[in-house]
């Protein structure tokens, strides 16, 4: 029989700091999840995370914060599973905006493919600064209008909202018919206290575990976000 349970966790690695990438495997491994949606993300880490666990992934450039001339600094989105990952779509929510600029802002989704069963799981990660309020939910309300035109029976949005205490932002993907199960704060890691980071599940779905850790000395050496874990029941 399969399990009808799945498990998303998302995670911004800060990739820019050069996290070790043993103990990101390690830590990805001992949540055993069935997708995992990273930011803040390198090509090169993101293919050395999958290649580490054995597991299949997709990545999407969200911009170039450096130069042209280095592309492997170049960040971005990835989705990495122990399952099948097909039908990739990668979307820009900031139009108009240069790739050359932190500001400008991607969705990566996929289908993870397990069995018979399927999820789509949209990736992001929106505008960040507090000037930007207006930015993210602008953001926020194309994702879901990519969720809503894509219209999969089982969607999760999961990612890096920056939008701490901002439920203008969160009330737009409702839209897709997900809904945020709540949880603690995710960053800083060494002593969280802004709630960054979400995993929003079907509206009808059951959670039944949810798991991250309290931040710590530990947890900044890897990177300024804790992961997030949220096991739930498909409808």
């Amino acid at each position: 029989m399969s399990d009808p349970t799945w498990r998303v966790l998302t995670w911004n690695l800060r990739g820019s700091a050069g996290p070790d990438l043993a103990v990101v495997a390690d830590v990805i491994a001992s949540y055993r999840p069935d997708v995992v949606a990273l930011q803040e993300v390198r090509r090169a880490q993101a293919a050395s995370l999958a290649t580490t666990l054995g597991w299949q992934h997709t990545w999407a450039r969200k911009h170039h914060p450096y130069t042209p001339l280095a592309p492997w600094l170049t960040e971005g989105l990835a989705i990495v599973s122990p399952h099948a990952v097909t039908d990739v779509v990668r979307r820009s929510i900031s139009p108009g905006v240069s790739t050359w600029t932190y500001r400008h802002r991607v969705a990566l989704a996929a289908t993870v493919r397990r069995g018979a069963e399927s999820l789509r799981l949209y990736d992001i990660h929106l505008a960040s600064g507090r000037p930007a309020a207006d930015e993210r939910i602008a953001q926020a309300a194309r994702v879901a209008a990519l969720v809503g035109a894509e219209s999969p029976a089982v969607a999760v949005v999961a990612g890096d909202l920056n939008a701490a205490g901002e439920v203008e932002v969160v009330r737009e993907l409702h839209v897709a018919g997900v809904r945020d199960p709540g949880g603690g704060p995710t960053n800083p890691s060494i002593a969280p206290r802004n709630r960054l980071d979400l995993v929003l599940v079907p509206e009808r779905a059951r959670v039944i575990e949810q798991d991250q850790p309290a931040g710590g000395e530990w947890w900044w050496a890897i990177s300024d976000h804790i992961p997030v874990l949220v096991a739930f029941t498909a409808p």
